[in-house]
């Protein structure tokens, strides 16, 4: 199960609101009820102390002890186990995760995580939520509202990012100073050549378009932030050919 077959959806309310996380788990338990590989699931907070409150309420405090216990609970079909930014799901394979109050640290978690059928992000706000939501493009729940996919905006930004992603060790992402200076001197050729490009949208791609771990893409936004400020970065450049520019244009003009 790659990153681009999970579904990917929110619930378009705020703040502790009960009917959304009803809502969630009921989402849990159909998608239990309908299908059998998407009954081992996984509920995403921050830390266990957000189960008091509005998700004790909705599953019960018995249930939410067990979760606080790291044991399985039962919701129809559907079994759920806890995760937490320090916390991983016990023996947990693949299905669907249902991440309530979630902030970017754990977002990303989520992101890096393989087996994933479907996520459904409860938001505390929207706006800390929203780059996610455009990430992936995910659809509300039950509303019309959606989410943009990642869009670069130019077909050469597109094949300069796949140049990035064949020629650096995706595994470790730029962190070696060789991928380090290859990743600089992509962006710094484009913005020499008056190329524009989006940070956000290329972090959003790299992660939803090519499978990179969030903080690694996080590395890589910072560098094209850097390029277009003009900061001076220290780097071993001539890790590209002389005609890398033609080389993009000529295949974006191909695709």
């Amino acid at each position: 199960m790659s990153q681009n077959d999970r579904t990917s959806r929110f619930i378009d309310a705020e703040g502790p609101n009960e009917d959304a996380v009803e809502l969630a788990f009921a989402w849990l338990h159909q998608l239990g009820d309908q299908h059998e590989d998407k009954r081992d699931a996984v509920l995403a907070v921050n830390t266990k102390k957000q189960l008091d409150g509005v998700i004790s309420t909705v599953i019960g405090e018995q249930a939410a002890k067990a979760l606080d216990k790291k044991n399985p609970v039962g919701v129809g079909e559907a079994e759920i186990q806890l995760m937490t930014k320090r916390i991983d799901p016990s023996g947990w394979q693949s299905g669907p995760v249902l991440a309530i109050y979630p902030d970017k640290d754990l977002l990303d978690k989520i992101d890096g995580m393989h087996g994933v059928t479907d996520v459904l992000v409860v938001p505390w706000s929207k706006d800390e939520v929203q780059y996610w939501i455009d990430t992936w493009g995910a659809s509300a729940l039950r509303s019309d509202a959606s989410g943009s996919s990642p869009d670069l905006g130019n077909s050469i930004v597109e094949e300069a990012l796949e140049t990035l992603d064949l020629l650096v060790n995706t595994s470790t992402g730029i962190t070696h100073p060789s991928d380090r200076s290859t990743c600089i001197e992509i962006f710094k050729t484009l913005h020499n050549e008056r190329i524009s490009f989006d940070p956000d949208a290329v972090r959003a791609w790299l992660v939803a378009q090519k499978h990179w771990d969030p903080d690694d893409a996080d590395d890589v936004k910072e560098i094209s932030e850097g390029v277009q400020d003009g900061k001076g970065f220290q780097y071993e450049s001539g890790r590209l050919s002389n005609d890398i520019m033609e080389q993009w244009e000529e295949q974006a003009n191909e695709d």
